[in-house]
């Protein structure tokens, strides 16, 4: 009888168990964002440079009144506000991948509308970029120096001086360097002293007693 009973037990304990591990499997919820890209494969993708598009490029599509491309600002709305590239949409970097922003993407995506991603400079927009990029979104390109050349009037009226692809120096060193000459600073020692102790006095005994 009590073996009968056990046996009952581990059945309906065996019943539970496996209905858990069923409910759970059912109500597994898939994740929200997959990415489609390894990092090999966005690195290579990095690597080609053919994503990235130049301020004159953008200049260009703006006088042109190009449709087919739409630009992102990646800056806090304060910057947005102050100064953007016209019909600009602004996106925070830190809010890449909330539903809102994503929903846009894809519906540049499925309008085969190219986004241009621009922050400050462009290592501020290359994060979110390669992280578009690893979800699938091959409609997303970079703006090479970003919004800092884009604003600087050289960048756009002087081809010949590509700023956002040469590193300015923030000194003159040549300047300097030819400014003092062939004349050399020659460092002398420092003269010594005789250093002198201090002596103590011998102290005199007072002669005491009398007559």
């Amino acid at each position: 009888m009590r073996e009968t009973y056990k046996t009952k037990r581990l059945s309906i304990a065996s019943v539970i168990f496996v209905a858990i591990i069923i409910i759970g499997l059912l109500t597994i919820r898939r994740p929200e964002i997959e990415y489609k890209l390894t990092p090999r494969q966005t690195l290579e993708a990095v690597q080609q440079s053919s994503d990235a598009v130049s301020p004159l490029d953008v200049t260009g599509y703006l006088k042109a009144n190009d449709k087919s491309y739409v630009f992102v600002d990646l800056r806090s709305p304060y910057d947005f506000i102050k100064g953007n590239i016209p019909g600009s949409v602004n996106i925070q970097a830190n809010r890449i991948l909330e539903k809102e922003s994503l929903s846009f993407f894809n519906k540049c995506a499925a309008g085969a509308t190219t986004a241009i991603l621009y922050d400050e400079d462009q290592s501020l927009a290359n994060g979110p970029w390669m992280l578009l990029l690893q979800l699938g979104f091959d409609n997303v390109k970079v703006m090479q120096g970003g919004w800092d050349c884009f604003a600087a009037p050289d960048t756009r009226n002087n081809p010949d001086k590509p700023d956002w692809l040469v590193e300015n120096p923030k000194y003159d060193y040549a300047g300097i360097k030819a400014s003092m000459g062939n004349n050399t600073v020659v460092e002398t020692a420092p003269e010594s002293k005789e250093v002198v102790l201090p002596q103590r006095k011998a102290k005199t005994k007072k002669v005491e007693g009398g007559c």
